[in-house]
């Protein structure tokens, strides 16, 4: 059925370009340059750099995964049209890390997959991904480096004045959307201002309606800049963003997040200073972000982050080497609070005479896990240090690149939140609650050459550390919104691991050829699995019958391939793309078994056409079945995804107008996506068609 399938949508792929060229001629236009289109370099490049006006318009949905799952090796772990979490090679959640410029993004989306990505990619500039040796200016991340930049990161005043209207529409649950951007610049001021709002109902799947997964965002970003000296611009930001949507799960009762984030920052941009050192860029950022989770409308959990940090990025030169710094403090705070109807605002249990730690001593002796149903984490503090630095020097065909980052941690956890009697005995951990000091140090090496005109190679050796997340230590209890039990693990170590990427690129007469492999090895993975007997059956929470899942450390590897084939040609006008994409990816624990919700293997046919000022293209993707699952996961089935989009931009007197008509899923095929902890109650959409435009001035 696969192959029959494929095979029809390779015959419509080739139908689709024969027709376009045959009525070229038969159309009669108005000569368009058409602006903002990129073309990807024929170069490698550690860091891969999209406009995210260009993303939008073949994006799934509005999520950051939505945006990037097109990129080989990058999918979305998606819980519905709200929540779309990117992956990369198989490495979620903390291994992947995501920043609004220099500054690691402040939100909750790394701690479990159903939280939302704190930012609006429609609200930013452009998306980076970030791999190699160039991640460790920002951290310890084996994924990568996801970074949005806005307005506020360009080092340059606006000129003039510049709007944009959009809004768009469609059909099975697509949201129905509107924003403006408006930027004015007089002299040495500026200001831009950018509203986007979205909302969208229930979707639908196989003909179905999918109970409770409806959202709506409103995003808001302000910058006011400020060119203080020939060599200084200063640029001020707000940021709002306010979310809610309904996560599908298998409960009854609605679960629901309301979700707010509000950003306040100052970016100082530098240049010239001296011929050795010839930009700064120093970024202050305060961020609140809080979040309430509702069980059939009580407010059953809350959680709250609060972070202040300071970022300093130098671009310099030694001798023939270039290189860029970054300094960077961040202090961060985490209250969560769990308790049936009482979570709509933070408070202090009463204390009484009751012994610390009864209810979970009791537990423990009863049932070997130290079970708790109040607040599941105690309050928690971080202070974190961390400076990085990437070095380059180019030779003749060759370009060396060596980084390094050192981390320095300080933790505090207050359990005044916590009642008594759920407490940590002293019995079971002694130092559960002590204060706790960590170092991280990694290195990595690049190496790429120019072997001749056609062919490129590019090798990166890293050894990463990364400390666990207060979560992934502390974290004991229930949560709602994924109707699992979560033990955590006080005793985790730094997760190290060794990663290998390897990547060649060869382009002639049109064709380009672009592969891929990578080998992480891990000496201490860190990842939750279900808790299961000697016979298979998964453990039950006495508090709500719900599957106990337990975050362990174990050795384990993760290695996969990637091969890309484009071929690019015009005819009468048009500019013709053909590309196929394989993606192979494989998690496995040393011992036996299989890291849990590994991408299936996949395969991307593409097809694009640019004629005068139109542009379009057919996208379709074969997933195949899950093969290699982890100990009591669930399996899915294969499935095939095709994707159309189709755009029409005009010069008016007073600006750009731009339509656009956009196809998911056009088969209407019933799709599961392995990466989601909900996919049996949250598939992927059903047939969805969307409509929209945009006017800019």
């Amino acid at each position: 059925m696969a192959k029959s399938i494929m095979k029809s949508s390779a015959f419509g792929i080739y139908l689709f370009s024969i027709v376009s060229v045959l009525y070229a001629d038969t159309i009669s236009l108005e000569t368009i340059t058409v602006e903002g289109v990129e073309v990807d370099d024929n170069t490698l490049n550690y860091t891969i750099s999209k406009k995210s006006e260009v993303l939008s318009k073949t994006a799934k949905g509005e999520t950051l995964g939505d945006y990037l799952e097109a990129i080989p090796g990058v999918e979305s772990a998606s819980y519905g049209p709200a929540v779309g979490r990117p992956v990369i090679h198989g490495m979620e959640g903390y291994r992947v890390g995501i920043l609004q410029g220099d500054m690691v993004l402040n939100d909750l989306s790394s701690m479990s997959q159903d939280h939302a990505v704190g930012l609006t990619p429609k609200a930013s500039k452009r998306l980076e991904l970030i791999k190699g040796p160039a991640t460790l200016l920002y951290g310890t991340y084996s994924g990568g480096v996801i970074r949005a930049l806005g307005e506020e990161h360009e080092s340059v005043l606006l000129k003039g004045t510049h709007g944009e209207l959009y809004t768009g529409t469609g059909t099975t649950g697509t949201a129905t959307n509107y924003g403006a951007k408006l930027e004015v610049a007089d002299h040495n001021l500026s200001a831009s201002l950018h509203h986007f709002h979205t909302k969208s109902d229930d979707y639908k799947s196989d003909g179905a309606r999918v109970q409770h997964s409806d959202t709506k965002t409103d995003s808001t970003h302000l910058v006011l800049g400020y060119q203080a000296s020939a060599n200084q611009l200063i640029k001020l930001y707000v940021d709002n963003l306010e979310k809610s949507y309904a996560i599908p799960n298998l409960t009854p009762e609605e679960t629901r997040i309301e979700m707010e984030q509000r950003r306040y920052g100052a970016v100082l941009h530098t240049q010239s200073l001296f011929d050795s050192l010839y930009g700064i860029r120093t970024e202050l950022q305060y961020s609140d972000y809080r979040h309430y989770e509702t069980e059939g409308g009580r407010y059953d959990g809350l959680f709250d982050q609060e972070q202040s940090s300071i970022s300093t990025l130098f671009h310099f030169d030694i001798g023939a080497w270039e290189g860029e710094s970054r300094v960077s403090f961040e202090h961060n705070k985490l209250r969560v609070c769990h308790e049936h109807g009482e979570c709509r605002e933070f408070s202090t249990p009463v204390r009484t005479s009751a012994e610390d730690g009864a209810s979970l001593l009791s537990y423990y002796e009863d049932r070997g896990i130290p079970y708790a149903h109040g607040h599941p984490m105690p309050d928690t503090s971080f202070d974190l240090f961390s400076t990085g630095m990437t070095l380059k020097k180019a030779f003749e065909i060759d370009e060396l690149s060596v980084a390094a980052n050192i981390q320095y941690r300080k933790m505090d956890a207050d359990a005044s939140n916590m009642q008594e009697t759920w407490l940590m005995p002293v019995s079971i951990d002694p130092d559960y609650y002590d204060e706790e000091e960590k170092l991280a140090t990694s290195l990595s090496l690049g190496w790429w050459r120019a072997w001749n005109e056609a062919l490129n190679s590019q090798v990166s050796l890293s050894y990463l550390e990364r400390l666990p997340s207060s979560q992934e230590l502390f974290w004991n209890g229930f949560h709602h919104a994924t109707e699992s039990y979560i033990v955590g693990n006080r005793d985790l170590d730094k997760e190290r691991s060794l990663n290998v990427d390897v990547d060649l690129q060869h382009t002639l007469n049109g064709f380009e050829t672009i592969a891929g492999l990578y080998y992480y090895h891990f000496d201490n993975y860190i990842y939750q699995a279900p808790l299961a007997d000697g016979e298979g059956k998964v453990t039950l929470d006495p508090f709500h019958l719900s599957p106990v899942w337990q975050m362990r450390q174990v050795g384990a590897k993760i290695y996969g391939a990637t091969l890309q084939e484009n071929y690019t040609h015009s005819v009468l006008d048009h500019k013709l793309r053909y590309g196929v994409t394989f993606e192979l990816l494989r998690g496995e624990i040393e011992g036996g078994g299989n890291i849990p919700r590994m991408a299936p293997f996949n395969t991307t046919l593409l097809l694009s056409d640019s004629y005068k000022n139109i542009e379009a293209s057919l996208r379709y993707k074969l997933v195949d079945k899950s093969r290699y699952e982890a100990e009591n996961e669930t399996k899915t089935k294969g499935y095939d995804w095709l994707s159309a989009s189709l755009s029409w931009e005009k010069k008016l007197s007073y600006g750009t107008l731009e339509l656009w008509l956009k196809g998911e899923n056009l088969t209407d095929n019933k799709a599961r996506n392995h990466l989601s902890f909900l996919k049996e109650s949250a598939p992927l959409t059903g047939r969805q068609i969307s409509v929209g435009g945009s006017l800019k001035f």
